[in-house]
């Protein structure tokens, strides 16, 4: 549905022109009030009618401690119901003067004819089961309210039998794409299977479906030296060393800043509750001091193993540490997970209190809508701690995080990753590692063991004759040893497999067909039933090479041994996914969790985002490649995780910008959001350039913390369903309300390097396909800089460069520009005159014929001249 009806296409709308009306201010007794007559005054301004605006809903109200900001999120009314989508956001200062304004109310609402209906045909118990029937799930029964209301208040029943929580109902209406109101009755039903949470809506005459929305957002995987500067005394709690004896309120984990595993060991940390966050500890429940549990529970989450995948019905085991809350426990990864069960919830306990009490200094607290079991400061709504469900069997190679709005629990799982690692052990040209992912089908490498033969192509007789979709005509070679199938043709992978299993192979490597960085997954399927051997997934680059061996004649052995990797020790993918909730619940208000589910939504940008800054540790540079779940997929450190590109300041390494949107594979939700973590992580160094890293991750200052903050307060200002340029403008607003403008020139110059300057477009955030990338900064921020400040808008990259370099400049010459590379002695050694569009989007420029050298790379044009050195190596 199209939320936008005028010109500016959902931008944040900046008010500066919107003061309170004359007369108002006697009557405006508090912020929400305000709001509501403010609001009332500028409907033309909004392309509305004074009846569009009058009576509408107040999903959330609340004001922020730190600087007095009051965000107001309404949802437009007719005929006293609420109209689902049509949602507006009002931010105010501490003078009631409004800042910040969205507006996705429809227009000419109180037409007649947009309204088919004005009362229901079915029953809300009637609803419960048609949104039952169009979800495929069981028929409810012994419904029963335990909330009552009117239709248009909405009303709870309980679980009748199908929902692991109370169901939610509400009568409200709903836009065709040709703006006829439909009424509709909206239904949330959280599945007793657990890997989703619906909220449905079901035509209220006829019980079929009009639309709905997954709260549950899952990760199947498709997928200069800083100067550092103490700005804070306070730190967290310094890891220490395992002690033989029990430490009080101690946890043996792999600390903040360690992503996982691989990137360092465990440690044991001391009482590392927050004590303005979590006064009584990460234990309690009720506010008074003294722990309500010695398990791995208390206000902010309860850690649970669940392998039978009972989605805490019951709830599933928890370490216990005792009355000294001692919770060190061993961890050996070669062995099964059942082994140090202990170990992982205690991870996943440690990392979800920890993300809790970061996020809640930077803007994520009660008042907005975090996850509490109590509300100390009694703002905001209680009884919604995070359920992390650890080792989950509910599935493989995946996680997810269930947001639904304030109030009501969410769910985190955290699942297992079957896979591999081995080598190529012959012949010697190729020897060396080979990295793994497994696979959902037929036995594990854990199960079987240790695995080593020798490597048959596979041959189905076809014009592709690895891709294994028919009966092999190879089964006397592969038989007994291991088979190397391909990706892509016109089956399945489990008919690959299957076919190769029927040939006598005892192993089947399944390489990619396209040169991908990343190792595929295969998350699952239905035709599954008969494969009883394992399989892997390797990459191309492997394929190819083994390939190359096999087809000269010479015979390639390889060795692979199986480990499961556990997600509840990868603390970038658990930070992500309650990096979900935070934007869930931030975006549209605490009680609306129906903000992210549009086309051009940047949900997977932001979680990665918070996965990567909670795992930035002091020194770390903004340049080095980082992936994202490196461990769980049997990536290496620097390996690519399961992202188009890896997180890098370096274009060289990562060039995402907002032209990739919607060309493949920046269809899928992951790499979407990849574009958007890529410009916040930029955004992140940019502020630690300016203003150094501060490893007091609660503090206010230092670059990293103000980044984050532009971030969470971003969430609050933009638009329920915003595209990137909401996002980029939301975070431009935030830099004006919180910091008086004092980044705006380094937000420009992030946003428009990635292509989201001031010249692009956004169209509808709905579609992928309307957007327009643009790479200038505003003439009026750029004229306030200096000479050495516009310099740096001048990229060079790869730098040292090789046979090629790149030359980016995000501004704008009404003459083409003059390149100019000059050498130390100031000899000209290469010249060309380019449109300035061309810069824009990166000109590259050949350097083959240039000695190896240090060099001079020189723009000038109608906007000034602009210099910054080169290394040429070859």
């Amino acid at each position: 549905m199209k939320t936008c009806f005028t010109p500016t296409s959902c931008r944040p709308l900046v008010v500066a022109a919107l003061l309170a009306l004359p007369g108002l201010a006697a009557a405006q007794s508090t912020p929400l009030n305000s709001a509501l007559q403010q609001l009332s005054g500028q409907y033309t301004k909004l392309g509305l009618t004074q009846a569009d605006v009058a009576n509408p809903a107040v999903t959330s109200s609340y004001t922020d401690a730190d600087a007095g900001v009051t965000h107001v999120y309404l949802r437009q009314r007719y005929q006293g119901i609420e109209i689902y989508g049509a949602e507006a956001d009002m931010h105010l200062d501490r003078n009631q003067k409004v800042v910040a304004l969205n507006s996705a109310f429809l227009p000419n609402v109180t037409n007649a004819a947009r309204a088919a209906a004005t009362a229901p045909t079915l029953t809300s118990v009637q609803a419960v089961a048609a949104a039952a029937r169009v979800l495929s799930l069981p028929a409810p029964s012994g419904l029963a309210i335990t909330k009552a209301g009117t239709p248009a208040e909405g009303m709870v029943f309980n679980e009748g039998g199908i929902s692991l929580d109370p169901i939610a109902v509400k009568l409200m209406y709903q836009a065709r794409p040709s703006g006829e109101l439909v009424l509709v009755w909206d239904v949330t039903i959280a599945p007793q299977k657990g890997d989703h949470y619906w909220n449905v809506r079901v035509n209220a005459q006829t019980g079929q479906l009009f639309d709905k929305t997954d709260f549950t957002v899952s990760e199947p995987v498709d997928f200069q030296e800083l100067t550092q500067r103490a700005l804070s005394t306070a730190a967290w709690p310094q890891p220490q060393a395992t002690s033989p004896t029990a430490t009080p309120n101690s946890y043996n984990v792999y600390p903040l800043t360690v992503e996982s595993p691989i990137y360092g060991p465990r440690q044991l940390v001391v009482n590392p509750a927050d004590p303005t966050y979590s006064p009584y500890g990460w234990h309690d429940t009720n506010g008074v001091a003294g722990a309500e549990f010695t398990i791995t529970r208390g206000n902010n989450v309860h850690a649970y193993e669940d392998r039978a995948s009972r989605n805490g019905n019951p709830v599933g085991y928890s370490p216990d540490g005792g009355a000294d809350l001692s919770f060190d426990f061993p961890f050996d990864q070669t062995a099964a997970p059942l082994v140090y069960r202990d170990a992982a919830i205690t991870n996943l306990f440690y990392w979800n209190n920890l993300v809790h009490d970061v996020m809640a200094y930077k803007g994520f607290n009660e008042v907005s809508g975090n996850f509490q079991v109590t509300n100390y400061t009694g703002t905001g709504l209680g009884n919604d701690d995070v359920r992390a469900e650890a080792q989950d069997g509910g599935g493989v190679n995946n996680a997810n995080f269930s947001t639904p709005v304030d109030g009501l629990r969410p769910r985190m799982q955290m699942y297992l990753w079957p896979g591999g690692f081995g080598s190529i052990t012959a012949p010697a040209t190729i020897a060396g590692s080979l990295s793994m992912r497994g696979t959902a089908y037929g036995r594990t490498l854990t199960a079987t063991g240790p695995i080593t033969g020798n490597v048959v192509l596979a041959n189905d007789g076809s014009s592709n004759p690895p891709r294994a979709c028919a009966p092999l005509l190879n089964g006397a070679a592969i038989n007994g040893n291991i088979a190397l199938v391909y990706r892509g043709g016109t089956c399945s992978t489990p008919t690959k497999i299957r076919n190769a299993q029927n040939a006598g192979a005892r192993l089947v490597l399944i390489s990619d067909s396209i040169p991908n960085t990343a190792i595929a997954n295969y998350g699952g399927a239905t035709d599954t039933v008969g494969i009883r051997i394992p399989s892997v997934a390797i990459s191309k680059a492997d394929g190819d090479k083994i390939r190359g061996a096999l087809t000269a004649g010479v015979t390639v052995t390889v060795n692979v041994n199986g480990i499961t990797r556990d997600g509840d020790f990868d603390n970038g993918v658990i930070a992500h996914e309650y990096g979900h909730g935070i934007s869930n619940r931030l975006t549209g208000g605490p009680a609306n969790s129906n903000c992210l589910g549009n086309a051009e939504q940047m949900g997977e940008g932001w979680s990665d985002f918070f996965g990567l800054w909670m795992t930035t540790k002091p020194g770390d540079q903004g340049f080095t490649p980082r992936g994202i779940g490196n461990y769980v997929t049997g990536a290496a450190t620097d390996g690519y995780g399961i992202r188009p590109q890896r997180y890098s300041t370096d274009f060289a390494v990562n060039n995402q910008t907002y032209a990739n949107i919607g060309v493949a594979p920046y269809t899928a939700v992951h790499a979407i959001g990849s574009v958007w973590a890529a410009t916040l992580w930029d955004l992140n160094w940019k502020m630690v350039e300016k203003y150094g890293y501060n490893r007091n991750l609660k503090a206010a200052t230092g670059g990293n913390n103000i980044a984050l903050k532009l971030v969470m307060d971003g969430l609050k200002l933009q638009v329920c369903r915003p595209g990137f340029l909401d996002g980029r403008d939301a975070i431009l607003r935030a830099d004006s309300i919180y910091n008086n403008k004092a980044n705006t020139y380094q937000i420009w110059q992030v946003f428009a390097r990635r292509g989201m300057g001031v010249d692009a477009v956004q169209g509808s955030s709905n579609l992928l396909t309307d957007q327009v990338a643009g790479y200038l900064i505003p003439t009026r921020v750029l004229a306030t800089q200096s000479q050495q400040q516009r310099d740096q808008l001048l990229e060079l990259y790869p730098n040292p460069a090789n046979s090629e370099l790149t030359v980016k400049l995000p501004v704008s010459s009404k003459t083409p520009v003059q390149v100019s590379v000059v050498d130390m002695l100031g000899k000209t050694v290469q010249t060309s005159a380019t449109p300035s569009s061309e810069l824009q989007r990166g000109l590259r420029l050949n350097t083959t014929a240039l000695a190896p050298g240090l060099y001079i790379v020189q723009l000038r044009s109608d906007a000034g001249s602009f210099t910054k050195k080169v290394l040429i190596q070859h």
